[in-house]
């Protein structure tokens, strides 16, 4: 959701002057070791203060800036690189360079003791940090000392498909959500359809997710069998490698990772019901009235996600999707005729939480502002 704070506060007169994709954080630079501990991050802050360690573009553009703007995903959890690279770029930022930084739109998973031990450290000096949900909130206030983080909702929740009749015409062309290497053909969006996602939960086990695609077969077949249309929907390259087998399996088509979010969002807020463990997909797909049967993820986030929209619905555990695929069914079953009643309630819900995104970009101003 980086983008949609680079384009929000353009509207408000505070438009970003350099931009930063998150590719950067997922990779080491030239000549950096990797911010395994706090010691490693202070060597490496002082090799970039003392000029040993050069980071072209970055170094130049944190000297000339005021404010450092950090969309914090998912980034802060054990066993991910891209945490720690933020956790260090937030200290060359407020330590090294002096300048006021905001970490917003965070989940937070401080289990790791070593990437605790960053965060205590590099967190208490930032501006400002926000988190998403309360778990996250609840991890800030056990383990980093000073004010407690803020909660504002996630951006994504300021979404709204497009009325159905403004787009499924076009949609019914086989190939208009086609993107190579991916295939969407015979999908009508005008006669009941359901989406089926994959999870994050398979992003650090390659093992697991190969393991999965059976079950996710069956599952894609059995949904089919069931009456509604079954389209696929990839949200990241490790969700593509398991349903691209599905797809391949199954003959079923597939939204995939070059369709633009605007026209995912439109299809997912449209479903009848949506299956996965993507905590975005389960936000846009929300926003439509679309309900959700749920799978764990690679933290608390889906948990969390069903307690704010459906408390009374489980959280299926994705690694045992073959186990408990009649109860899976049974819930798709159980929401799909659920119908209209349910779908308002999510609306409206999805409508509060919007609400509550307003302030982050209100707090991100008002530090703008302070001298």
């Amino acid at each position: 959701m980086g983008d949609w704070y680079w384009r929000e506060l353009g509207r408000r007169g505070a438009k970003p002057t350099w931009k930063l994709g998150s590719r950067w954080f997922f990779r080491l630079p030239e000549g950096m070791p990797e911010p395994q501990s706090w010691s490693d991050v202070q060597r490496i802050g002082e090799a970039v203060r003392h000029g040993p360690l050069r980071l072209g573009p970055i170094t130049e553009a944190l000297a000339a800036c005021d404010l450092v703007v950090m969309n914090g995903e998912n980034f802060i959890r054990p066993r991910a690189l891209k945490g720690r690279m933020l956790l260090l770029f937030a200290h060359l930022a407020s330590q090294v360079f002096g300048k006021r930084c905001i970490l917003t739109n965070l989940s937070l998973d401080l289990s790791d003791p070593d990437l605790s031990g960053i965060a205590q450290r590099v967190l208490p000096g930032l501006a400002e940090v926000h988190v998403r949900e309360e778990v996250s909130q609840a991890t800030y206030a056990a383990h980093v000392a000073g004010p407690p983080a803020r909660l504002f909702a996630d951006p994504g929740w300021t979404a709204r498909p497009s009325p159905l009749v403004e787009w499924g015409g076009l949609a019914r062309r086989d190939g208009h959500f086609s993107a190579w290497p991916d295939v969407v053909e015979g999908f009508d969006p005008f006669a009941p359809y359901v989406t089926l996602g994959a999870s994050s939960a398979f992003a650090s086990d390659t093992g697991s997710l190969r393991d999965a695609v059976p079950a996710f077969v069956e599952l894609a077949r059995r949904l089919r069998a069931s009456g509604p249309q079954v389209l696929l929907v990839a949200s990241c390259e490790v969700d593509a490698i398991l349903l691209r087998k599905v797809a391949a399996r199954t003959g079923l088509p597939l939204l995939g990772l070059n369709v633009p979010v605007t026209q995912a969002i439109d299809v997912l807020g449209h479903a009848r019901l949506h299956l996965g463990g993507r905590w975005h997909p389960g936000i846009f797909a929300t926003t439509g009235g679309t309900p959700l049967v749920a799978f764990s993820s690679n933290n608390h986030k889906m948990r969390t996600l069903m307690g704010r929209l459906q408390p009374e619905e489980p959280v299926f555990d994705v690694c045992q999707l073959g186990a408990c695929l009649d109860q899976v069914l049974a819930r798709a079953g159980a929401q799909l005729a659920a119908g209209e009643r349910l779908r308002e309630e999510l609306r409206s819900r999805a409508a509060v939480m919007a609400s509550r995104v307003t302030g982050s970009l209100d707090g991100v101003l008002a530090t703008a502002d302070r001298e």
